[in-house]
């Protein structure tokens, strides 16, 4: 619903996910480690297996959790007892196909390629705007 009421991008090449937790209290104070691979679950798409093939049942953000290469500048934040959240950020890496070493990563690639074989013109990515104008709110 959320993704129909405004544009949300769909990642599903290589990210750098950035998450800044705040916390109700300091009561069963969680580890780090949890809370993203809490959260790169919660925003990962989710698929059932169905007569044996892994099926896409709703996309969110990212295509895949494995394709987190990078948590930089994640933490527990702080504690806000009114508005505990996770703010997250989400920023889309270069990929080089001959220094990839993901399987996942490399078979995305080449997909790409062949697509771009039957293109007329170079396709530019649907979320390029959003992704500008947030890094421009931050600056």
């Amino acid at each position: 619903m959320l993704r129909k009421q405004i544009e949300i991008p769909h990642f599903d090449m290589p990210v750098q996910m950035t998450c800044r937790y705040y916390l109700q209290s300091r009561k069963h104070y969680p580890d780090l480690t949890g809370l993203q691979q809490a959260t790169a679950d919660i925003i990962s798409d989710e698929y059932k297996t169905i007569n044996h093939k892994k099926t896409l049942v709703k996309q969110w953000l990212l295509s895949d959790d494995r394709i987190i290469k990078n948590w930089d500048g994640s933490k527990i934040a702080g504690i806000d007892k009114l508005n505990p959240r996770t703010e997250i950020i989400i920023t889309p890496l270069e990929v080089d196909l001959k220094t990839e070493t993901d399987p996942y990563i490399i078979k995305k690639i080449k997909e790409r390629q062949q697509e771009n074989l039957f293109r007329e013109k170079p396709r530019e990515s649907p979320y390029t705007d959003y992704i500008n104008n947030l890094l421009n709110k931050y600056d």
